[in-house]
């Protein structure tokens, strides 16, 4: 193992700077939500923390790692830079496709994803892939999602973090989520607080963003609570939230709503402005072929209180993702307002409103 071929990963990705005689990353942000930032961290931060990653992985030097697409994000640079730690080889996509995924997983047996690439991968799985291992972040992963991993030989270790805050917690199959070693989390009215030697500084000079310190304590706004095993269970960050009316919706309480229903496979929720509301639900799904947006309003129906049921749905056979593997969501609120005759080939949408008692 060897934290130097580490750095050097790390240098040619250009996100090394030495300051004042110190190694700092400067880590680029999604941008999924809001304009991209840089997050700034010292290089111990994630140095420091391959062994516990390694133990809870079960990644070795033996396994062949795949990374999915170019590491920009911290997310794929943190998995492409822990490779090189190991010893272990490494396969990177010029960009997301997941049919090249599937023919890299002929030779890597693990990988790092988030659950809509690993949605996507699964089914076009060849019968001779070597895949075994499935790091997942970006996203709470569907049960079924899991089912359907390990129906197929792969098993899913997922974690929770944040570019600012890295990792928080982390659940090894057939596991919960639990907190990541040397992690503390506290709940305060239903946001996540961490202190760990693994937080970030904070953001690059001049930038704003949702991290925020409180002493040791540090938090990025995402709200999450305990669930009944005892594991942490996230519910979405603020700045995705969908005001409907005097309502606040959580785009992941309706995902985790829609992919209940059996052949769901994957949803991408966002906000959609609408004159009376503010904003109204749109959903783009992925989904077996015998289920209609009529099914999903029913299941919605039945699942979601009124303000939180999409009044607009896509039907597509893959979700629009954003170079860090996480939802694009102006794709996905492009793929909503086209008019219906522009997709007609290959996307169902559906518009409709609830009315009387059921109208948000």
């Amino acid at each position: 193992m060897s934290h130097a071929d580490a750095v050097a990963v790390l240098r040619t990705a250009e996100v090394v700077v030495d300051a004042a005689g110190a190694l700092r990353l400067h880590l680029p942000t999604s941008g999924t939500t809001a304009r991209p930032r840089t997050v700034v961290r010292t290089l111990a931060s994630w140095a420091d923390s391959f062994d516990p990653f390694t133990a809870a992985s079960g990644l070795t030097a033996d396994d062949h790692v795949l990374i999915p697409s170019p590491p920009r994000s911290s997310l794929f640079l943190y998995g492409l830079a822990h490779a090189a730690y190991l010893g272990a080889p490494a396969t990177t996509l010029e960009r997301w496709s997941a049919r090249d995924a599937a023919e890299a997983a002929k030779r890597c047996s693990a990988g790092h994803f988030t659950p809509p690439m690993l949605s996507a991968l699964l089914p076009r799985l060849p019968d001779d892939h070597r895949l075994r291992t499935a790091v997942v972040a970006g996203a709470a992963v569907p049960d079924g999602l899991r089912r359907e991993a390990a129906a197929v030989g792969v098993k899913v270790v997922d974690y929770y973090g944040a570019a600012e805050l890295s990792f928080v917690a982390i659940r090894a199959p057939h596991g919960v989520m639990r907190a990541f070693p040397s992690v503390d989390v506290e709940m305060r009215d239903g946001v996540v607080w961490v202190r760990s030697p693994w937080v970030s500084e904070g953001y690059a000079a001049g930038q704003v963003g949702p991290f925020r310190r409180d002493g040791a304590w540090a938090t990025v706004g995402d709200r999450a609570h305990w669930g009944d095993d005892g594991g942490l269970v996230i519910e979405g960050r603020g700045d995705t939230a969908i005001a409907v009316g005097g309502a606040t919706v959580l785009a992941e309480d309706v995902r985790a709503a829609l992919v209940g229903l059996a052949g769901v496979r994957e949803v991408g929720v966002v906000g959609l402005s609408a004159p009376d509301l503010g904003q109204v639900v749109g959903a783009v799904v992925v989904a077996d072929p015998v289920l209609s947006v009529g099914d999903l309003r029913e299941h919605a129906k039945a699942a979601l209180p009124a303000t939180h049921r999409p009044v607009r749905y896509a039907l597509v056979d893959e979700l629009p993702l954003a170079p860090s593997g996480k939802l694009d969501d102006v794709a996905l609120r492009a793929l909503l307002l086209q008019p219906v005759e522009a997709i007609r080939d290959h996307l169902e949408v559906a518009d409709y409103l609830d009315r009387g008692e059921d109208r948000p």
